[in-house]
């Protein structure tokens, strides 16, 4: 595997720099603070070195290319090389995180230099699989992991306008290391490492 080097990427949310190797959280609750978060996908797709997976269920995916072809009229190009890939949520946290892993070691193969991630949560038609809320926890601490392992930025886009307050606050503030505060890019004080998280009773 190999091995996450200290480069920095342009976050395109914010005007920071990113560590590779993090994993973020970006609520957002209208149209601008939406494709706000999209633009992290735009300078990937910018930059043919770097490779993007798209994550979410189907209506956040299909606004998030909606918005990026406004720009890029041949979307479909990049997503037939592979350097754009689009996953729906549809399989529980261990099936989910299979799939994630090895769209990462398709774009590693296929010569990525850079893997950025976009998830979106949020409650659209179908209902969250697995076991929800509990589901979801366990998706984002296994992308913390991957984040470790490639040289990555996985950043989380929540809709804080349909999930729930148990999400927001264990999944999403629990789970980040970074979080986009506004226009910048801040530490998370509420972020609880796993095995932190571990020594928690559920009952707490």
């Amino acid at each position: 595997m190999m091995t996450v080097s200290t480069s920095c990427i342009a976050l395109g949310i914010t005007e920071d720099q990113v560590a590779l190797g993090s994993h973020l959280i970006h609520f957002w609750q209208n149209d601008e603070e939406f494709e706000r978060g999209v633009r992290f996908l735009d300078l990937g797709l910018e930059d043919k070195s770097q490779f993007c997976v798209l994550f979410g269920h189907d209506e956040a995916n299909q606004r998030v290319l909606e918005i990026l072809r406004e720009k890029y009229s041949e979307l479909d190009d990049p997503i037939r090389q592979g350097r754009l890939t689009v996953l729906r949520r549809e399989s529980p946290a261990a099936r989910t995180l299979d799939t994630v892993a090895a769209a990462f070691e398709s774009a590693m193969q296929n010569g990525a230099s850079v893997i950025r991630y976009l998830g979106n949560l949020g409650i659209g038609q179908a209902a969250l699989p697995g076991k929800g809320a509990d589901e979801v926890v366990e998706v984002e601490r296994g992308v913390t992991r991957l984040a470790e392992r490639y040289p990555c930025v996985i950043v989380c886009m929540y809709d804080i306008n349909t999930v729930s307050g148990r999400l927001v606050l264990q999944a999403g503030f629990g789970t980040h290391p970074l979080a986009v505060c506004g226009h910048t890019l801040q530490q998370n004080s509420w972020f609880t490492p796993e095995e932190d998280a571990a020594q928690v009773s559920p009952a707490a």
